[in-house]
């Protein structure tokens, strides 16, 4: 069946126009609810209903691995969008605080129903030579969400019942593309076992660490800039306006990288993001003595050079696993980035509180050259046209 996936365009496509409605979604309610709450609860409290999203992640990986084996894969990424249509539907109406921490949590399981899914099954329709192109596209798919998403809730933060409405909608059109695959994704997309994930983390630990590294700077970048550009004597404004140009980067970042992971190869080009996002940490310590401009150029490039250890990641376990080991490591995948982007902020803040903003960006310089260093001296992935033979590769 490898063989033959220069022939799943259609798939693929399809695969990443439902995928998209996951950044919409999250792109949208983490800034809205966290507006809404702003009024309501304290910052701290505000952060802890922010967490549940992570949590319903968390949670959904759970249920993948028990679910999958019982109904089908096509089936729980539709039941994910079903999820998903919902709770955005209970968050126009409810008010309570602990309802809408409850709607957000299942927001978040129904995501990940659709992320495990999506992914496998990306990595299985795709081949090897040209997997890095496929998830850059999807990378970039899912950054449009987060970059769009702001932008709704600026132009019409007075209607917040409007926007989730209109977010339930966009959601539930998903059930079409995904719909329209559903039997070739039961078909060749394995389920997965709860007791399958922890070997996969164990069997390739670079690509989840780099992952999480990833994970961690773009949810220190949604929550925290803003906190941080006010730390430097930048404006309130100016601060999020640096929100949305590292999303750009991202967003625009991601197709050129998966470019540069087929034709200049996975070592190199991990090295490189490293080494970019490194660079622009380090001259970020700055702040406000390089100006707003030449900053938000810097954080334009770390944007795109950050997420693409997360595109390289997805492309990483794609060439490294297949049958349900895919799906164990797309599961562990998952749960890596909700730990991340639940956890980097909490740490963050309190970095930020106690060694100042430009301790901040010098401690992250610290965690790219680690990161850069192991990878030059123990990282030896197998590349697009020295990889082995599918059937060859090993499974967990």
């Amino acid at each position: 069946m490898k063989q033959q996936t220069g022939t799943f365009t259609g798939i693929i496509l399809a695969l990443i126009a439902g995928v998209a409605i996951y950044g919409l979604a999250m792109g949208t309610t983490y800034p809205l609810i966290g507006i809404v709450l702003t009024e309501q609860v304290s910052g701290m409290w505000n952060g802890v209903n922010a967490a549940a999203t992570g949590i319903g992640l968390v949670a959904g990986v759970v249920v993948v691995s028990l679910a999958g084996r019982r109904f089908g894969t096509g089936l729980l990424a539709l039941a994910g969008v079903v999820i998903m249509a919902l709770s955005l539907l209970a968050l126009t109406v409810v008010q309570d605080y602990w309802a809408i921490f409850a709607a957000r949590l299942f927001l978040g399981c129904g995501a990940n129903f659709l992320f495990v899914v999506s992914e496998t099954a990306l990595n299985v329709f795709t081949s090897d030579d040209r997997r890095g192109r496929v998830m850059g596209i999807y990378s970039a798919s899912v950054a449009f969400g987060f970059v769009a998403g702001p932008a709704v809730v600026a132009a019409f933060v007075e209607r917040p019942g409007t926007i989730l409405a209109g977010c339930a909608i966009v959601t539930a059109l998903a059930l079409w593309p995904v719909g329209a695959i559903r039997a070739r994704v039961d078909r060749h997309v394995e389920p997965t076992r709860m007791e399958d994930i922890g070997p996969a983390l164990i069997a390739y630990p670079f690509a989840f660490g780099f992952l999480f590294v990833a994970s961690a700077i773009d949810a220190i970048a949604i929550s925290l800039l803003p906190v941080i550009a006010v730390a430097q004597s930048f404006s309130t404004e100016t601060g999020a306006l640096f929100v949305a140009v590292f999303h750009i980067g991202l967003l625009v970042g991601q197709p050129p990288i998966g470019y540069a992971l087929d034709h200049f190869g996975r070592r190199r080009t991990v090295l490189g993001c490293c080494l970019a996002s490194l660079a622009c940490a380090v001259v970020l310590v700055f702040g406000t003595g390089l100006g707003s401009v030449p900053s938000a150029v810097l954080l334009l490039v770390w944007g795109g050079a950050n997420f693409g250890l997360y595109t390289a990641g997805l492309a990483l376990i794609g060439d490294r696993f297949v049958g349900s080991a895919l799906t164990a490591a797309t599961a562990a995948f998952a749960a890596v980035y909700a730990v991340a982007s639940v956890a980097s902020p909490v740490l963050a803040g309190g970095a930020i509180d106690t060694i100042g903003a430009a301790g901040f960006y010098a401690a992250v310089a610290a965690v790219y050259l680690i990161t850069f260093a192991l990878g030059a001296a123990r990282f030896r992935p197998p590349e697009p046209s020295l990889a082995e033979a599918p059937d060859s590769r090993r499974r967990v």
